[in-house]
């Protein structure tokens, strides 16, 4: 009996070879198997609706397809990347096109706050104009997040923790002596104020043991400081940033994201709600000290949130719409321009950029933030001891007209989606960067405040972050190193 013999080469009995596998393909961070869902679901949501606004105007149902679209794809990408184009188009759409719509049917707090035209006569505008914002907004990243880049690791020099800390504490210094600076200089000071949270924000990134309690002193801060006026608009915002990064850094899981926005979107409505009745005891008791007026608007919060049912309905839910809805603004201008003021023929944006480029000391008569020109000249109402402006879709309409504004609204939204390019691209280097972003995009997403804000904050703290990045060695040498 003869030996058998192998046949075929030894090779066919070696261990498989771990066969390369492509990266998955991506479009804006998202699957492109992803996005079919997020299509569909999109559609569905949209559709569902149609008896609700068939004869309001067929343009709300393409603005509830692009709001759900846009939040699925935000909410899905939220631990790949820190997707402030969404957050942006979100509030733009919520504050332009949905609380418009609520707006028709929810009494607001007041006359001055309805709607000055028909609904297919707003939405037939808006609706368009805002689609066209988020457009611009996505389209200079569509060659970004084909693939997910591995986050290098980092070489953190020694003095990086110090660096950070310093800012915090120069920051939160700034930040207590704002109300003492002469009026020419607030704003730069205003600006120093965010270096606090990019201080925080850069431990956070790295992961340094005590991040999480340096932030919350830096949003404890802010909280504290802005019950001296009422005002909470600018704490939301770095909330919302923060809550972004936060999610980005830790890779949080959709779950747990979905949980955060849930209790997030429940403390804004407690906190529109609670600070009504805030503002109304500070009014009688202006004297108060800062300690009594941050223990009464916590009496008024765990109040307002024993009560979750209350906080969304009636005389609430009235509040909560008027307070979303920026609608009533760009109605009113559409109702305005040109009948009884002409087109502005761009003379706003041109102002915009002189005062962005101008500093105040050599143009003390340049636009001043707050729109309150703007807002008395394109609307017909006087402001009293508030700031209110046109928001960019009302502005642009003011300057062009309906057609013109629409591609202005694109334009400016494709400008702020190139700034988040050059942040995109430099975190592929250095996922530092994106402590960064949200100190030059603050404004980005105030959807209801003008051209020369959102310029002028953009520009001026962009040359900041260059000078710092520039001439601070912790920062130099982490953000400009290669792979570690």
């Amino acid at each position: 009996m003869t030996e058998g013999r192998l046949s075929g080469p030894i090779t066919s009995f070696d261990g498989p070879v771990r066969v390369a596998t492509a990266p998955v393909p991506r479009r804006w961070y998202l699957r492109t198997d992803q996005w079919s869902i997020v299509i569909y679901v999109s559609a569905v949501g949209a559709f569902s609706l149609v008896s609700l606004y068939e004869k309001d105007s067929p343009w709300i149902g393409i603005g509830l397809f692009a709001a759900i679209a846009v939040a699925l794809h935000t909410f899905l990408v939220a631990r790949d990347v820190p997707w402030i184009p969404g957050m942006v188009a979100m509030v733009a759409l919520i504050q332009w096109v949905i609380a418009p719509w609520i707006a028709y049917y929810v009494p607001p707090d007041a006359a001055v706050f309805e709607m000055a035209l028909r609904p297919d006569e707003y939405f037939n505008y808006a609706v368009p104009a805002t689609l066209l914002f988020v457009v611009g907004l996505y389209l200079p990243t569509w060659r970004k997040g084909r693939v997910l880049h591995r986050r290098r690791n980092i070489s953190e020099p020694q003095t990086f923790r110090a660096t950070c800390d310093t800012m915090i504490v120069l920051g939160t210094v700034a930040y207590l002596l704002l109300p003492h600076v002469p009026a020419v200089l607030r704003y730069s000071m205003e600006l120093a104020t965010y270096l606090a949270f990019v201080g925080a924000y850069g431990l956070m990134l790295v992961n340094r043991k005590g991040w999480r309690w340096r932030l919350l002193f830096v949003l404890g801060i802010r909280m504290a400081m802005s019950t001296g006026s009422g005002l909470f608009h600018e704490f939301m915002l770095w909330l919302t940033y923060s809550g972004a990064l936060y999610i980005y850094s830790q890779r949080l899981r959709p779950r747990t994201v979905f949980l955060l926005l849930v209790a997030g979107g429940f403390f804004v409505g407690v906190l529109d709600e609670a600070k009504l009745a805030f503002r109304k005891q500070i009014a009688l008791a202006p004297d108060m000290s800062l300690s009594d007026r941050f223990a009464t608007l916590g009496t008024a919060l765990g109040s307002q949130a024993q009560d979750p049912v209350a906080t969304f309905t009636g005389s609430a839910l009235s509040h909560f719409v008027t307070r979303l809805n920026q609608g009533w603004i760009i109605a009113r201008v559409m109702y305005w321009v040109p009948v009884q003021e002409p087109y502005a023929d761009g003379e706003t944006l041109v102002n915009a950029f002189r005062a962005a480029l101008i500093p105040r000391v050599i143009d003390p008569g340049k636009y001043e933030a707050g729109g309150g020109i703007y807002f008395e000249r394109f609307t017909g109402f006087t402001l009293h001891d508030t700031s209110m402006n046109l928001s960019v879709a009302g502005e642009m309409y003011a300057n062009f007209g309906p057609i013109g504004a629409m591609v202005g609204c694109f334009f400016f939204g494709f400008g702020l989606g190139y700034i988040y390019r050059l942040f995109a691209r430099s975190s592929e280097h250095s996922i530092l960067w994106w402590a960064w972003a949200p100190y030059v995009m603050l404004y980005a997403m105030m959807a209801e405040n003008g051209i020369g804000e959102g310029v002028n904050q953009i520009a001026k703290s962009f040359l900041i972050m260059i000078a710092a990045v520039t001439l601070i060695p912790a920062w130099n040498a982490l953000l400009f190193q290669r792979d570690a």
